[in-house]
């Protein structure tokens, strides 16, 4: 069962990084998309309401993560389907998230920054732009930007959800959302990615 207790920004960082850093020593092993330059860490983990937020590197792909901070919200979690789209808002706007599970975690929700990672040369220059990604995830101005000079749905990389948790937990891509909704959260997407240094 996926669904797990009250935890703390310290305990979710250990999970992440234990979790995928085992992924990577096993599923991940041999695999080509796998940059050998960047380690696993998880970086800027806070409470978001009942929620903790924060940013994951791994050596094939970097995500906002959201995992459940109360039991409340780990049932609500487990009650979704693994694959199911989730539409969340932050200062800076709305943004889509996708249900992943790993059993030692459970539930999250990730939104796909970067897959692959080949262009990032070192560890330090991923968690630069973790941290301005987070930054500007909380930063009310990017929402004023977005209005100003929206981007469009076809900024989106085609690949972009290319990440470890789709291919553990393949799922149907579809949504209910109006097509301009959309565009709106893949605009706001594009717009994080940019913020790197």
């Amino acid at each position: 069962m996926l669904s797990r207790p009250t935890r703390t920004a310290a305990d979710c960082q250990r999970l992440l990084t234990e979790t995928f850093d085992q992924i990577l020593r096993t599923r991940m092993s041999g695999i080509p998309v796998v940059n050998p330059a960047l380690t696993v860490s998880a970086e800027n983990l806070t409470e978001w309401h009942d929620d903790i937020i924060g940013v994951l590197i791994t050596p094939w792909f970097m995500n906002l993560m959201l995992l459940p901070a109360t039991k409340k919200r780990a049932d609500e979690f487990a009650s979704y389907k693994v694959g199911s789209k989730h539409t969340l808002s932050f200062p800076s706007g709305s943004y889509e998230f996708t249900l992943g599970g790993e059993d030692r975690i459970g539930h999250y929700l990730s939104c796909s920054l970067f897959s692959p990672m080949f262009d990032f040369a070192d560890q330090q220059t991923a968690e630069d732009t973790a941290s301005a990604v987070f930054a500007g995830l909380m930063n009310s101005d990017n929402r004023e930007i977005l209005e100003a000079e929206p981007l469009t749905q076809a900024d989106e990389p085609a690949n972009s959800e290319t990440n470890d948790e789709q291919a553990a937990n393949p799922a149907d891509s579809t949504t209910d959302e109006p097509q301009h909704q959309e565009a709106q959260v893949y605009s706001r997407r594009q717009l994080l990615r940019g913020l790197r240094g």
